[in-house]
């Protein structure tokens, strides 16, 4: 998390990769072969390692963790032990207004969570829903994933 200077009124409901409710879940333990942003979709890469998610097999997203080091703000550095969810409810960020129960997709160029078509840097996210509404480009909104085996 990035340092924090400003204090608002009132918190946020959550940040990207929060778990959003104390709903059934399941997480698991891969080390990041590349830099992963909280809340991002990764893919498995080689036997024990994830990355962030491109063409390959979606295995869930990267759950946030109170972690600061002094390069890796909001994200998990190479070699760093990433808890990924493959089912469960965590507050994402939306790419524009998105509507409840509506498909996900994963934007990589930007970041983040979107409903547009798969195509180029926009990446399918197989068993991925909103389960709010987004009100906008930079809303935080719940993401329900559910498992799908491969």
């Amino acid at each position: 998390m990035a340092l924090q200077t400003i204090y608002s009124m009132n918190q946020p409901a959550g940040y990207p990769g929060m778990s959003a409710n104390m709903e059934e879940w399941n997480g698991l333990t891969k080390t990041a072969t590349a830099t992963i942003a909280f809340g991002a979709p990764v893919q498995r890469s080689g036997d024990k390692g994830c990355s962030p998610l491109t063409s390959g097999e979606f295995i869930g997203l990267a759950i946030a963790h109170h972690v600061i080091t002094s390069t890796n703000a909001d994200s998990y550095g190479q070699y760093d032990n990433v808890p990924v969810a493959d089912e469960g409810v965590y507050f994402g960020l939306a790419g524009a207004a998105i509507t409840a129960g509506a498909a996900l997709n994963w934007d990589s160029a930007n970041g983040k969570w979107t409903t547009a078509a798969v195509a180029g840097a926009i990446y399918a996210v197989p068993g991925a829903e909103a389960d709010t509404a987004a009100s906008g480009n930079n809303a935080i909104f719940k993401v329900r994933l559910r498992r799908v085996p491969s």
